[in-house]
């Protein structure tokens, strides 16, 4: 029996077939099947378009892939929610596996808080089937997602809107679109949810049972990398909003000098590639914190001296 969808989870990706692969089979098993899905390649290299038109063959799922030029989970997304033919958005990413009851709790939360404000967070956790989860990867999770704070208890807010497991009505994301001025997969998210806050128009809602999985698995220098972009992505979202900005050199004056020393002493690369190390064997938090924040500070110089030589005539890019 055919069911109309009455939820579209959109999923953005990127040269990771085999993940968005089992991302489809893990949507496959659940306990709703009220639901299309919505895939948007981002311009991948990979053998995506190929999989995904195999698992067409093979699956009952109602699937729809679009192809875009890379430009970015923001316009990624974007382009799925124009497509939408329900009413409510489930957004993963396509290294998200989902648990059995993930797509009916989001759901179930949906019909008793019908406010068009209203958006909820799934909990999502390092998947432990697929890959092994190092010290540094459990060091990482408590540092770049506050899903501790919000299970002891603490509300959500914007700080946490993010797209790797979260439900919003269709009509306020077609409203209030992702900002495509974000390249990557870094801050696009939380500036929607700042946006959306500011205006009065979103009420977050934690559903810790709406669980999943999360394959990734991470070193310290690709912590780094990505810490970097973070940092860009810092900037331009203070560019948008003044109002939001806080200092990415830290209140602390203690860990200000440090920073300071780590850049001007050109220490920063040996630092880094000895926490590499390190963390093969152990997660020292001060340290690791320190290079860390140090590399989302310099990724935030870049886009100041990016606009810096906007301002003075040379083109704006990003490596």
């Amino acid at each position: 029996m055919t069911i109309d969808p009455v939820v579209s989870v959109v999923i953005p990706t990127y040269n990771r077939s085999p993940t968005l692969i089992s991302c489809l089979e893990h949507l496959e098993r659940q306990s709703c099947r009220a639901f299309e899905v919505i895939i948007v390649d981002d311009g991948s290299t990979d053998d995506t378009a190929g999989r995904v038109q195999e698992y067409l063959t093979r699956t009952m799922l109602p699937i729809r892939l679009i192809r875009q030029a890379n430009a970015g989970p923001a316009r990624a997304r974007n382009v799925a929610i124009s497509l939408a033919r329900t009413p409510l958005i489930l957004m993963i990413g396509d290294d998200i596996l989902a648990t059995p009851m993930m797509v009916e709790r989001h759901l179930r939360l949906h019909h008793e808080f019908p406010d068009p404000r209203v958006a909820a967070l799934g909990l999502t956790v390092w998947d432990t089937e697929t890959q092994h989860i190092t010290p540094f990867m459990r060091f990482l999770e408590d540092l770049q997602f506050l899903y501790a704070e919000l299970l002891a208890g603490t509300p959500p807010s914007w700080k946490q809107f993010y797209t790797s497991n979260l439900s919003v009505k269709t009509e306020l994301l077609r409203k209030n679109p992702f900002c495509e001025r974000f390249p990557g997969a870094a801050m696009e998210d939380v500036e929607l949810g700042f946006r959306l806050a500011r205006s009065g128009s979103l009420k977050m809602f934690f559903l810790p049972e709406a669980l999943a999985h999360h394959v990734h698995p991470t070193t310290f220098t690709q912590a780094c990398r990505r810490m970097r972009n973070v940092g860009w992505a810092t900037h331009l979202f203070h560019e948008l909003w003044p109002e939001s900005y806080s200092d990415p050199m830290g209140a602390n004056p203690a860990k200000r000098l440090l920073r300071q020393a780590l850049i001007s002493t050109h220490l920063l690369g040996a630092a880094t590639r000895s926490a590499a190390f390190l963390s093969l064997f152990c997660t020292p938090h001060g340290a690791f914190q320190a290079i860390l924040n140090t590399h989302l500070y310099l990724g935030y110089r870049d886009r100041e001296m990016q606009m810096l030589a906007s301002s003075n005539g040379f083109p704006e890019t990003q490596d």
